[in-house]
This record gives structure tokens, sequence and C-alpha cells, in this order.
């Protein structure tokens, strides 16, 4: 694209130029530009910044999206802040990188699935979130109970 200065104005038509080439999604050291996202058609350049910045600070050893295909499951990113558009965006950035197969989705689902339950059932992330969620709400249910019984009777005056 001609970010002509003559029209725009040279700090403009820089800053314009520098946002064409700026990673807009960084997992470890794969960097994607929006260009890259939209050659596959993903569009959703701000929840692709967003989605780095809840990796960078939830998923510290995460190295490339390759491993996060590989190592990290839908569960582990059943975060605050992640969502359906959140997916959409990492599904697109194993597209432009070539992992996972025609539906990397699809693929990273079922491979997981596998790996934690034996099953290769597909569900939605709303249904992997909210799995997630009761699970934890059981674990801090089942430590208040336990915390209770580890608490002594008082002695009785």
């Amino acid at each position: 694209m001609n970010f002509s200065p003559t029209v725009l104005g040279t700090p403009t038509a820089n800053k314009l130029a520098l946002t064409a080439t700026t990673p807009v999604l960084e997992v470890g050291r794969d960097r994607l530009t929006r260009g890259q996202l939209a050659a596959v058609g993903c569009y959703n350049f701000i929840a692709a910044t967003r989605l780095t910045g809840i990796l960078r600070t939830e998923l510290e050893g995460v190295t490339s999206l390759r491993q996060l295909f590989d190592k990290v499951s839908p569960t582990d990113l059943a975060l605050p802040r992640i969502g359906a558009v959140s997916l959409a965006v990492l599904g697109a950035a194993w597209e432009v990188k070539g992992i996972g197969g025609d539906n990397p989705l699809e693929a990273w689902v079922r491979h997981h699935a596998s790996a934690q339950d034996g099953r290769k059932e597909v569900v939605t992330f709303f249904t992997v979130k909210a799995r997630h969620a009761a699970e934890e709400a059981r674990q801090k249910q089942a430590d208040r109970a336990a915390r209770r019984k580890k608490t002594p009777d008082p002695i009785p005056a």
C-alpha cells in the first residue's frame, strides 16, 4: 500500500507503514503481522494484541506457536479474557504457520482431549471454560471442607 507522505504527511505515512509491518500477535519467538493474519481471513487485530499480552503473562514458558499447540491444552487456556474470538485468532496463527492441518483448532482440541481422557470429542470453548470453572469451584469447596476438618474444636471452659 502506498502511504503518500505528500497527501497524508510524513509522520502519518510513517506511522501507517510501521503499523503494517509491526507484529500484532507474538507467541514466544513467533511474530505475526496484520498482513499475515489477514492472508488467512483474520482481521481481529485487537484480539490478537490482547492475546499476546495474556499469553505473555499467563504462559511465560511458551516459546512458539508449535509449542502452544503441542503442550497447552484448551483447559489451560480457559483464562479470564480469553474467549472464542481469541481462539479464532490463535487458529488463524496456526494456519499461517501450517500447524494443525486444514482445521487447526479442531486438531488442537482432539490432540489434547485424547491425551487427557482418551476421548476425541470436540466441544465448544464455552463448554471447556464452563467445565473448568465448575472444577475450580468443586476444588475450592473441597479445600474449604478440608480446612474446616483441620480446625480443632474449641475447648469448652
